[in-house]
């Protein structure tokens, strides 16, 4: 399946059946998500389909049906602005937030259950993230200075800052 979100057209999550050779179905299955904004997708250590969404400033993970029905398991606000990327570091999921320049650290459950770890300050407008060597360490581009941010990823899902580069350009 190929997940997309769209924000312009409604606030939906669109799953595509992809079939042999890689073509995807002619219509997806539309999952209304209105007020959510629903942005950027990671999938958790169970296989939940996970959503950032930048209307309710949360997370929420949901079961995806083969038909490409996504049902909503739980959502958790991030208590933060402009929640939209998320990513998954190890065990760990961690939420962009661009409006407060922050990374939310959450964990999930077998059951989709999520709990908010807190929030760790970025340099402003954090915009997306990436983990590296299994989840030890996470990487957040911020946008606000052009800069990544690096944090080591503790046993506990607390991030450490541990430096910071400059994007050229």
């Amino acid at each position: 399946q190929l997940v997309v979100t769209t924000k312009g057209n409604g606030n939906d999550i669109d799953v595509f059946g992809v079939g042999f050779g890689g073509l995807l179905s002619a219509k997806p299955t539309v999952n209304e998500q209105p007020g959510t904004v629903p942005f950027a997708i990671a999938f958790d250590p169970f296989g939940h389909l996970v959503i950032a969404e930048a209307g309710t400033n949360a997370v929420s993970t949901f079961q995806l049906s083969r038909g490409g029905t996504a049902s909503l398991l739980h959502r958790t606000p991030t208590g933060q602005a402009a929640t939209c990327w998320v990513t998954t570091a190890g065990s760990f999921l961690f939420a962009s937030n661009a409006g407060t320049p922050s990374e939310s650290g959450l964990t999930t459950s077998a059951s989709g259950q999520l709990s908010l770890l807190g929030n760790t300050a970025t340099d402003p407008g954090a915009v997306d993230a990436a983990s590296a060597a299994g989840g030890r360490f996470l990487y957040v581009q911020t946008g606000g200075n052009g800069i990544v941010d690096e944090f080591s990823v503790a046993a506990n899902g607390a991030l450490t800052k541990i430096g910071a580069v400059t994007v050229p350009g």
